[in-house]
């Protein structure tokens, strides 16, 4: 582990997402030590089933799959991935219902997301 992350502060950081998918592939035994040490740039999925843009990051990540917040999909499918209690989805879904009248707001007042 110590190596590998030695290797990742001598590597060009313009091709740190490229060079974190190869060592995962090589070493898949030190992707999750490795994901979760290595400060990666968040990356935008989007959910099909909701159709909305979501934030991929070490949060919402189980193994090689990200959990969306709007239908609690991974992406890829992940069937036995973990899921957050029903009153912590209930807690979710409510956040996310705020967040949307806020941004929602914002963009009236300012006229921009």
């Amino acid at each position: 582990m110590n190596e590998a992350l030695d290797l990742f502060r001598r590597l060009p950081p313009s091709r740190l997402a490229e060079n974190l998918r190869l060592l995962c592939e090589a070493r898949p035994d030190l992707s999750d030590d490795v994901l979760g040490a290595v400060d990666a740039p968040l990356r935008v999925l989007n959910d099909a089933k909701s159709a909305r843009e979501y934030l991929a990051c070490e949060f919402n990540r189980d193994g090689d799959s990200y959990r969306s917040p709007w239908s609690g999909e991974y992406d890829p499918p992940l069937p036995d991935g973990t899921q957050p209690s029903d009153k912590l989805r209930t807690l979710e879904i409510a956040a996310n219902e705020a967040f949307d009248v806020y941004r929602e707001q914002c963009v009236v007042a300012h006229g921009r997301a």
